[in-house]
């Protein structure tokens, strides 16, 4: 059968992680211990991981190189039995790589390399589309070339899809009206940057943030993460907030957007409201950033289910 639950069209690359006191100024030289290559994918081969590892019959659209990294990336995705027909391999470029810089906090900068998905073509993004037209949802976001991305969530809505976009790294381009978004990802940096900085300067609190973006972009749902401060959310018309889990040891934040975005997916996949699948994600992610690397952590439901009942216990 070729319809899936999710189908997730984003790169694949690998994270090299490395850990450090500051971030760098220009010219500085910045030394770094623990320089390592990481179970950690890209947005997308995250994303497919944890849901593939949440039960969730998933698909991944992409291009990587015929090289270690894109061998890798498939493994990874097939063993957590995420369909990969359309993992395309290319001698044109290489798979792309990431700098990860972790500081004594946990928290991370990330420095993207080039992605393979530069040389993937919209012809084969609608071909594979079509070719699983009975999914119910494609995810993307902009590690992909952006335009694509868009493209190709404009046709799957024309297939009956619902639609999720996670529109990082942010370009520098205007991306119009997204009313064929039914559920926006974003963080509190980007949903700004979506806005005029005059605009966003005078709003007071982020029900006026999400609702200013909803405003300008017309998608359904907006879904604003807010790290330790939890995520605001807007379903429809309807504002509410979700808390975040406190987490006493923070090991590595580089993954948490990926997998809180995975574990709403996956919920609503379930037929949990909006509220219910971010109040989850929301233990899902406190479980994530406990543990080092991107796919190490993204767990399967009964570990996630254990987590959560002995989080309640105190």
């Amino acid at each position: 059968m070729n319809d899936f639950d999710v189908i997730v069209l984003n790169s694949h690359g690998i994270g090299q992680y490395a850990y450090c006191d500051h971030m760098p100024t220009w010219g500085e030289t910045l030394c770094v211990s623990n320089w390592h290559i990481a179970e950690d994918g890209g947005k997308g081969s995250n994303v497919a991981v944890a849901l593939g590892r949440l039960n969730v019959k998933t698909a991944y659209i992409g291009k990587v190189g015929n090289d270690p990294w894109g061998d890798l990336g498939e493994k990874w995705m097939k063993d957590a039995n995420v369909d990969v027909t359309y993992l395309f391999r290319t001698d044109e470029v290489s798979t792309g790589t990431g700098l990860i810089l972790i500081s004594p906090e946990g928290q991370n900068c990330i420095i993207d390399g080039d992605s393979s998905n530069s040389v993937l073509k919209i012809e084969e993004v609608k071909d594979a589309l079509l070719n699983m037209k009975g999914s119910k949802l494609l995810t993307s976001g902009f590690e992909i070339p952006y335009k694509i991305s868009l493209e190709s969530l404009k046709y799957a809505k024309s297939l009956n899809m619902k639609t999720a976009l996670n529109p990082s790294p942010l370009p520098n381009n205007e991306l119009g009206k997204l009313d064929y978004i039914d559920y926006l990802f974003v963080n509190e940096i980007e949903t700004k940057a979506l806005l005029s900085l005059q605009e966003s300067a005078l709003l007071e609190n982020n029900e006026a943030l999400v609702r200013a973006l909803k405003s300008k972009y017309l998608c359904k749902n907006i879904i604003m993460t807010c790290g330790e401060k939890g995520c605001s959310i807007l379903e429809k018309d309807n504002f509410f907030s979700v808390n975040a889990i406190p987490v006493k040891n923070v090991v590595n934040t580089a993954g948490a957007g990926d997998g809180f975005l995975a574990a709403v997916l996956a919920k609503l996949n379930e037929g949990l409201s909006l509220k219910e699948a971010a109040q989850w994600a929301s233990y899902y992610s406190a479980l994530a950033i406990s543990i080092d690397g991107t796919i190490p952590a993204y767990r399967p439901v009964d570990e996630v289910e254990a987590f959560i009942q002995k989080t309640k216990e105190y």
